[in-house]
């Protein structure tokens, strides 16, 4: 979900983090981390020029904390003071509407922020004006369902010269009928938007809501003349059969409904969706597989033998 947007009076980076997630009971295979390290790279290349990092929430696919973690961030303390030292940091508020263990994350990050320089602005609920632009802050809305246990989220849109950007990160759909109310309300243009996580529907996620997030992304596309369909929708290999109905809104009214490889003119790589099918296709060497056999507390310790590019 990390985008960059440029107006002509600030340029933004939102949501600056990447990490790899656990599927299958496998490790990632060594071309996700591939992807990982070409992700970063673009993350840190678009932070040098960021003037404001805006922070959806503390998951750490959203920020990267300010630790070493090569399983699954490949976050580093070097890695989150080039990204953030020196920047204003638009964070969501680690003391109300937050579960636990993101008001720790929150609590650490925010201090490590003063502590290199950074000016960090509690951004809920808030707008900031940069010249001309107008950067406004939702009040705090679900991560996906209304009363889950994943606690908030703050939306972002970017307004100049009568545009209007939207960030919405795991609303997951959305599935809430109150952040469908306000992004609805927003008016954008372009509405980047996380979908519902069809990986998990009859094992973390009811299937009532994964059909509401469907229902509620179709509603969006037929508003929406652009909509990036993105997040956790993507880590299912038949996504775009099982959110048919979106597509089908955004046609009718000739909308589009894309994937952020689609807006780059690139093809979507769904590895994650493919992983176990990469390790039949792309055997890893013998240094990685006895990498992945380390007991959790040694690999933690060492980056996965993986050649890069």
């Amino acid at each position: 979900m990390c985008t960059y947007v440029e107006t002509p009076d600030v340029r933004l980076l939102i949501d600056a983090g990447v990490a790899l997630g656990s599927r299958f009971k496998k490790l990632p295979h060594p071309l996700e981390y591939q992807a990982r390290a070409q992700c970063r790279a673009r993350i840190r290349a678009y932070a040098q020029k960021a003037d404001v990092i805006v922070v959806s929430h503390y998951h750490n696919d959203h920020h990267t904390p300010n630790y070493n973690e090569p399983v699954w961030l490949g976050s580093s303390l070097e890695e989150s003071e080039q990204i953030y030292r020196g920047k204003i940091v638009l964070a969501k508020d680690a003391r109300n509407a937050i579960n636990f263990s993101q008001r720790r994350r929150g609590w650490m990050f925010q201090r490590f922020l003063k502590k290199i320089g950074s000016k960090c602005e509690i951004a809920d609920g808030r707008i900031f004006e940069y010249g001309a632009t107008k950067v406004k802050i939702s009040p705090p809305v679900p991560h996906g369902e209304e009363q889950g246990e994943l606690g908030w989220l703050i939306m972002t849109t970017i307004e100049s010269s009568d545009e209007r950007v939207l960030h919405a990160s795991d609303v997951q759909g959305p599935m809430s009928a109150h952040t469908m109310r306000l992004i609805a309300k927003g008016r954008a243009d372009l509405a980047i938007v996380g979908g519902p996580p069809l990986y998990l529907e009859g094992l973390k996620v009811e299937k009532a809501s994964i059909q509401k997030g469907i229902e509620n992304a179709a509603k969006l596309a037929a508003k929406v003349p652009t909509m990036i369909f993105e997040h956790h929708v993507l880590r299912s290999e038949n996504w775009r059969t099982g959110t048919k109905p979106v597509f089908d809104a955004a046609e009718k009214v000739g909308h589009r409904v894309l994937t952020a490889a689609d807006h780059l003119g690139v093809e979507p790589l769904l590895l994650e969706s493919r992983r176990e099918q990469l390790y039949k296709d792309n055997p890893p060497p013998e240094d990685f597989l006895k990498w992945c056999a380390l007991p959790r507390e040694k690999r933690r310790l060492q980056p996965p033998p993986v050649q890069y590019p």
